[in-house]
């Protein structure tokens, strides 16, 4: 079977995009042929075909070592968040001219998306905690987090329009609904605050050191 090299070039950019492409995270509709665009970057030596000790097969872009497992993890969490909705796609450099053109002039951190849809458009930055952080942690963090959004006069003006958002992932829906009750007292901030669960996480998250602390 034939594809067309647009197929190839998806699948490049989808990975360049979210560091990493899952069986179940495919820009292709057509399984098939997605996979065979995979199968030739591979033997072209442009995409490396990695299995993690979970069970997860994964593609990188080609590269000599696999991802770290706090890597994969929050590459994994990501993905999975962004593909949960049609509407949500992480902030590339190139992003910034078509959604937010005076904003982030030299580029935006790791983890900024945006969740587009024909009403509204949203920034947002998101976070994945792989269940090792405690509540109070995360709480800090955000406290953090959402005291440098003030201090930029371009967020302040997404948060004054109720555009701008912050999300974290878990991997359990108990923490999930603990995080979301502590995070209330910031509602009164502007910013949209949501929390994600994603229970498939602990599957790669089990391999990562485990400290002592709150693991749900």
């Amino acid at each position: 079977m034939q594809i067309p090299m647009t197929y190839q070039q998806n699948m490049i950019d989808f990975i360049n995009r979210h560091t990493i492409a899952l069986d179940r995270c495919l820009p292709i509709k057509d399984r098939e042929r997605a996979m065979l665009a995979i199968d030739l970057l591979v033997r072209a030596g442009q995409v490396s075909e990695w299995h993690h000790a979970s069970g997860l097969r994964y593609w990188t872009a080609a590269n000599a070592k696999p991802l770290s497992d706090p890597s994969l993890a929050r590459a994994f969490g990501i993905l999975m968040f962004c593909h949960s909705s049609a509407s949500r796609s992480l902030v590339t450099k190139n992003d910034l001219e078509n959604y937010f053109p005076k904003l982030f002039r030299h580029g935006l951190p790791a983890g900024h998306y945006v969740d587009a849809t024909a009403q509204s458009q949203r920034l947002g930055n998101v976070c994945v905690d792989t269940g090792q952080s405690r509540i109070s942690r995360i709480v800090d963090r955000a406290r953090c987090s959402i005291g440098k959004c003030e201090q930029q006069a371009g967020i302040r003006e997404l948060i004054r329009r109720g555009e701008f958002e912050l999300a974290w992932i878990v991997p359990t829906l108990p923490k999930q609904r603990r995080l979301t009750e502590a995070l209330q007292p910031f509602d009164a901030s502007g910013i949209r605050l949501k929390v994600i669960a994603i229970p498939d996480l602990l599957n790669v998250a089990a391999h990562l050191p485990q400290p002592n602390s709150e693991l749900n």
